[in-house]
């Protein structure tokens, strides 16, 4: 991950940070999949006004700030959440591009 880190391309502005979008853990070390988005995530790149959270932080994320509701498709009357983000692809992995203010913690090393 320490390598991923050191030479991801982006930086984001201001207050944005760019997440992994790890969905499950697995002996202790986050992995990819096609599940639920997990509350842990790693800070790829940060924005020039964060300035409580450093690249490579584990943090929590509040997923309900994140979420939004939309119509189900299947069925009108009814509404459904998503959780938002802003996309990325580098290197054919999926990145998120959020605002710091949506992480509720940091883990402490």
């Amino acid at each position: 991950m320490e390598d991923q880190i050191k030479a991801f391309p982006f930086e984001p502005m201001f207050n944005k940070i760019i997440i992994t979008l790890n969905t499950e853990e697995v002996d202790n070390n986050l992995v990819l999949s096609d599940n639920t988005m997990s509350e842990t995530q790693i800070v790829m790149a940060k924005g020039s006004s964060v300035h409580n959270l450093e690249v490579g932080d584990k943090v929590l994320l509040d997923l309900d700030k994140m979420s939004v509701k939309e119509v189900n498709p299947d069925n009108a009357y009814e509404t459904i959440s998503r959780i938002k983000i802003d996309p990325i692809m580098v290197d054919g992995v999926m990145y998120a591009i959020i605002e710091d203010r949506t992480v509720k913690a940091k883990y402490k090393n």
